[in-house]
């Protein structure tokens, strides 16, 4: 019994260790970086995307002051589309999370090797 709790207890507690450390692989070391995430619906006012990690994050843009690049190229807001995996630089010191830059990196009609079920 007493190794019964003792497995229950780490278990536990790896658990929550590794549920911290999903939450935080979203982002790089600075806090301002999403890398690779899947966008899942975009508005005049923001972008929601999923993270590699699953998590889903709503990130605001403001036409004027959002960046978007497509390559080397800048791109209008209206170029980004459900699907799109992008990497996005938040605006350091905003208290929302603010687009500064989005780079698209891979359009939705792009089509990623997928390993045969």
């Amino acid at each position: 019994m007493k190794n019964h709790i003792k497995t229950i207890g780490l278990m536990t507690l790896l658990v929550f260790s590794a549920s911290l450390s999903v939450a935080a692989a979203d982002f790089n070391d600075n806090q301002d970086t999403l890398v690779d995430a899947r966008v899942v619906e975009v508005s005049e006012q923001r972008i929601s995307v999923v993270a590699q990690t699953g998590v889903e994050h709503v990130i605001a843009v403001d036409e004027t002051n959002t960046k978007v690049k497509k390559g080397d190229s800048e791109v209008s807001m209206k170029d980004l589309r459900i699907g799109d995996v992008i990497t996005i630089e938040l605006e350091v010191g905003s208290r929302i999370k603010l687009a500064k830059q989005i780079e698209i990196s891979r359009p939705r009609d792009v089509e990623v090797a997928r390993i045969p079920e």
